[in-house]
């Protein structure tokens, strides 16, 4: 499951876009017709996450979305977005909103621990077991059972350590 948390401090966003559709139910979305803007608390001083945020309309780093591409992702929409820092007024134009077109049912539940909601969309796992053979050669996609649960291939997660920054680059970024 992804998930990324950045360097710390990190500046949560405070206010995000409304665009019309659900991002999150793996139908396509409308394109929105300018940069979807973010605005993101850095009062504290903290960065912008160093990979992604899961919001209602979800965003990246434009390097994680061109190496997810280069995997082989081919199941994502991407729009131009950016983030405002709040106090700074610094604006963060290598972002873009995201939207994983297709979910799969493939939670194996018998050997899954779920607990929570019981409507397709709507589980939460203590633990989770991927029927790998109805998950077929997906390298990303969000699970049908959870819309919140990004799945990603062992093949992309193996190459997410290539955006992470060395300790001695932190500073940098």
């Amino acid at each position: 499951v992804m998930v990324c948390e950045g360097k710390w401090p990190i500046a949560p966003i405070s206010d995000r876009p409304h665009v019309p559709g659900i991002w999150r139910n793996g139908r396509t979305v409308e394109a929105p017709s300018a940069p979807l803007e973010y605005t993101i608390d850095d009062a504290d001083g903290g960065r912008p996450k160093v990979m992604y945020y899961e919001t209602a309309i979800p965003v990246m780093r434009t390097d994680l979305a061109e190496l997810l591409t280069s995997l082989g992702v081919t199941n994502l929409q991407l729009f131009p977005a950016q983030l405002k820092a709040a106090v700074s007024g610094e604006l963060h134009t290598n972002y873009v909103a995201y939207n994983i077109v297709g979910n799969i049912a493939c939670a194996d539940l018998s050997h899954s621990a779920a607990f929570g909601g019981s409507v397709r969309g709507d589980m939460d796992f203590a633990s989770l077991v991927i029927d790998e053979a109805r998950a077929g050669d997906a390298l990303m996609f969000r699970l049908a059972e959870n819309w919140s649960a990004i799945i990603v291939h062992e093949r992309v997660r193996e190459a997410q350590p290539l955006l992470l920054p060395t300790r001695e680059s932190h500073a940098a970024l």
